[in-house]
C-alpha cells in the first residue's frame, strides 16, 4: 500500500511531484508565497508607523508653543495611543518623559493629565532608545 501522506504546495495546495524536500509547485507559487508572507510583515511595520506619526500629531497639535499640559482623553481623542513610542529622555531631576519622534511627554501628579515638551537640542546626549 502507498502512503496517502501527499505533499502539498505551501502556497496553492496543489500536491507536490519530484524531490521529497520540494515546497512549491512552481517558482510562481514560490514567489507569491514569500511575497504575502513580505506583506504581512510590511504589513505590521507600516501598522506601527502609521500610529507612531498619528501620536507625534496629536502631541504637535496640543501643544502647539513648546510645553503643555493635557487631558490624556483629548489625546486619546485624537488617536493618541500611549503604547507607541519612538524613546525614551529622563532628566536630570528623574522625570521620564515618553517621546514620539520630537515631542514627548510625561505623567504629571494628576493621573488624567500629561505634560508635553518639545525636544529640545540639549536632550540629545541623554536619549534613550527604547
Amino acid at each position: 500500500m502507498m502512503k496517502s501522506d501527499k505533499r502539498k504546495c505551501l502556497y496553492c495546495n496543489e500536491i507536490l511531484k519530484g524531490r521529497s524536500d520540494k515546497k512549491f509547485c512552481s517558482p510562481d507559487c514560490k514567489s507569491a508565497y514569500h511575497n504575502q508572507r513580505t506583506n504581512i510583515q510590511e504589513d505590521y511595520i507600516k501598522a506601527i508607523n502609521k500610529q507612531l506619526r498619528k501620536n507625534r500629531s496629536a502631541l504637535k497639535k496640543a501643544c502647539p508653543w513648546g510645553k503643555a499640559t493635557v487631558r490624556k482623553e483629548f489625546l486619546k481623542q485624537m488617536g493618541m495611543d500611549f503604547k507607541h513610542l519612538t524613546h525614551t529622555w529622563r532628566t536630570e531631576n528623574n522625570n521620564l518623559y515618553f517621546f514620539c519622534y520630537d515631542y514627548g511627554y510625561m505623567q504629571i501628579d494628576d493621573p488624567k493629565k500629561v505634560l508635553i515638551i518639545q525636544k529640545q537640542d540639549y536632550m540629545d546626549n541623554h536619549t534613550k532608545t527604547g
